[in-house]
């Protein structure tokens, strides 16, 4: 009895981990951390910001999806073990999983105001469809491709203040703070998948030049951190500046030695450099 039960377990398991897996849910500490920095400059936050990051991160799943399934031939290479490649998901699935991914996050935004559903349906655009599909195929173009991925997040920090304020230069501020943070840090990746990629920065220039170009734009979020303290004047953003550093500099480390090597832990320093700050800018903000 208990192996049976163990054997259903298994089997329902093994069927089920392909469709988390496939959302690449790692990814989605960026969309937390979009929330994270957005609320703690609007000192506001409540269940709406729950909302916007769950609509956040299934368009963020659907857009890994369509890369997903256009990109079976490069995962071959790069993610042999993924959930496409492997034979653990169909093609056909994974499209109605990805409608399915869709259509709820166009709903709940639509729940919270037009210009989170306005915002919602270009990112499905922007980062889903032009992102991958092969009639655009923006991640081909590395510039085009990193540019995209930040407008995305930008746009994402623009929804969630539309939900508690107007729309003003400050929310375009912040905005740009996340575009660039994003655009900086965003080129991290292409490190790790440079043996499959067809287009990438490291293709591009070579490894050791992208490493170089890639530490310089790692140290440009610095600026805008520090136009925002001129403006808002507290301690959590100095926070902010603190505790970026030290991590960017140990990412730098990498870049300038061998980031092919250790894309993985590149990658990671990533998303460390994204949400560390972010969580620290929200603590100060709401608990101290």
């Amino acid at each position: 009895m208990d192996k049976q039960i163990n054997l259903k377990f298994a089997t329902f398991t093994s069927k089920f981990i392909p469709f988390i897996e496939i959302l690449k849910l790692k990814s989605s500490t960026v969309d937390f951390a979009v929330i994270l920095t957005t609320c703690s400059m609007l000192n506001q936050i409540d269940f709406r910001a729950g909302l916007l990051l769950l609509s956040g991160v299934m368009i963020h799943g659907g857009g890994d999806i369509i890369n997903d399934i256009y990109d079976r031939n490069i995962d071959k290479i790069c993610k042999p073990n993924s959930p496409i490649v492997s034979g653990r998901m169909s093609v056909r699935t994974a499209w109605v999983y990805m409608i399915i991914l869709y259509s709820v996050s166009i709903v709940i935004a639509s729940l919270l105001n037009y210009i989170c559903l306005i915002i919602s349906i270009l990112g499905i655009v922007i980062g889903g469809f032009l992102y991958s599909h092969p009639q655009c195929r923006l991640k081909d173009h590395p510039i085009l491709s990193i540019t995209s991925i930040a407008i995305c997040f930008a746009l994402e920090s623009i929804a969630l203040w539309s939900i508690y304020a107007a729309i003003t230069t400050e929310t375009m501020i912040v905005s740009f703070y996340v575009f660039i943070l994003l655009f900086s840090l965003a080129f991290f990746k292409d490190f790790r998948d440079v043996k499959g990629d067809v287009n990438s920065l490291p293709l591009m220039i070579g490894v050791k030049k992208a490493g170089i170009v890639v530490s310089v734009l790692s140290l440009l979020p610095i600026l805008p951190m520090f136009y925002l303290l001129f403006l808002y004047k507290t301690t959590a953003i100095t926070l902010v500046i603190i505790v970026y550093i030290p991590i960017v500099i140990s990412a730098i480390h990498i870049l300038l030695t061998d980031p092919v090597t250790h894309g993985n832990r590149l990658k990671n320093r990533m998303f460390l450099i994204i949400l560390i700050p972010s969580s620290t800018l929200f603590s100060a903000t709401f608990f101290f």
